[in-house]
């Protein structure tokens, strides 16, 4: 994926969905306040998460689930699919939350994941606009193993730990011949992800591994670009972070027996 798509993506695959409130006074004597309020809806959606999943779903508004919950949030008033919206929904007065989703939350996934947005509002008979921006409950994960890496190692991969994985006791592996991203569920204001880099040297079976630690938020994306390195004839490896517009290499420390 080039850097402008990652951008993209950085920016949340961001749904937005457009209410507008009008109050119903045309059959309203002067002076009585209006009971209800009908509300307007427009859904737009800009996603560039992946070419690994099917982005066509989830940039086309009509495949998203919209409701409109009650004033303790439990509740749905009002739930259809955005291409069956009808064209104006009249509502009590009164506080509401409106909810839009699509996709399907998993601690770890390679074929999709979870787009959602949430924004409370309140309908008291004036015409009131309310917008509620959609992001992933995930941050993407990719390795890029370079060629040469099959040249001095028989074996090589990663392992991603989240603390909802960690939760379940499992883990999510990229293998050496894997090229699909993983899509980690992550907490909303972001959390530290381990990834543990393990090889087996091809010259004499040995094996070693090294973590490296970043914070990822949902929506954003972390590449690890890993090669293999002589240092003076101990063989290691080096890895290149993109984490955002600037790459930022860093040599991984080769393990003690390896010397």
């Amino acid at each position: 994926m080039n850097i402008s798509n990652l951008k993209r993506l950085l920016m949340g695959c961001l749904a937005s969905i457009c209410v507008m409130l009008t109050a119903c006074t045309s059959e309203q004597e002067p002076g009585q306040q209006a009971e209800a309020g009908s509300i307007r809806l427009g859904l737009t959606t800009s996603t560039a998460f992946t070419k690994a999943v099917t982005e066509s779903d989830y940039g086309d508004v009509n495949k998203y689930t919209v409701q409109i919950l009650n004033d303790k949030g439990t509740a749905a008033v009002e739930d259809f699919i955005y291409s069956e919206a009808p064209e104006r929904i009249t509502l009590n007065n009164g506080s509401y939350t409106l909810k839009a989703f699509y996709g399907e939350e998993k601690d770890a996934s390679r074929d999709g994941f979870y787009v959602k947005g949430e924004q409370t509002f309140t309908v008291n008979g004036e015409e009131l606009q309310v917008e509620v921006a959609c992001k992933p409950t995930c941050g993407k994960v990719v390795v890029h193993f370079a060629d040469e890496m099959a040249t001095y190692f028989s074996n090589y991969s990663v392992i991603y730990e989240t603390e909802a994985l960690k939760a379940t006791g499992s883990t999510a592996i990229w293998q050496k011949d894997d090229t699909d991203p993983w899509y980690l569920k992550v907490n909303e204001k972001g959390e530290s992800v381990t990834a543990t880099i393990s090889f087996t040297r091809l010259s004499d079976g040995k094996s070693a591994s090294v973590e490296k630690t970043y914070t990822l938020a949902p929506g954003k994306s972390w590449t690890l670009n890993i090669a293999p390195q002589d240092n003076n004839g101990s063989l290691g490896i080096t890895v290149t972070i993109d984490e955002s517009t600037d790459d930022e290499e860093i040599d991984i420390e080769v393990p003690s027996e390896w010397i």
